[in-house]
């Protein structure tokens, strides 16, 4: 059975460690816009998986410019995080991004953000 997370009152899921899950697939598109999850323009990532492809929310765009975090069409990734619906569609609050030696830390462990 999996557990949905629940949405906080602004209708953003709490991140709740117990539910989170891992994700492989192919980084399709990079993407910054106005985004509810980190109320400030942020950056996403579209993620083919064998099966499904996720929304990856990142962090704010200014959080990955600071610290230099680039991610690119065509890389591989693994993510670490809560799956939740956004738009109607399968979603995903990163924690954690990992690809190829690299890995970048979105949230701590409890899934408090790092920004």
């Amino acid at each position: 059975m999996t557990l949905a997370p629940k949405p906080a009152s602004d209708g953003v899921p709490a991140y709740n460690p117990a539910q989170e899950q891992t994700f492989s697939g192919i980084v399709k598109e990079v993407k910054e816009y106005q985004c509810p999850v980190t109320g400030t323009v942020g950056s996403h990532i579209s993620v083919a998986g064998d099966v499904t492809n996720l929304e990856v929310h990142l962090a704010p765009a200014s959080f990955l410019k600071q610290y230099e975090i680039v991610l690119k069409a065509g890389q591989r990734v693994t993510v670490t995080g809560i799956r939740f619906e956004f738009d109607g569609k399968p979603a995903m609050l990163a924690r954690t991004v990992t690809s190829g030696q690299s890995t970048f830390t979105f949230r701590d462990k409890k899934g408090r953000p790092e920004w």
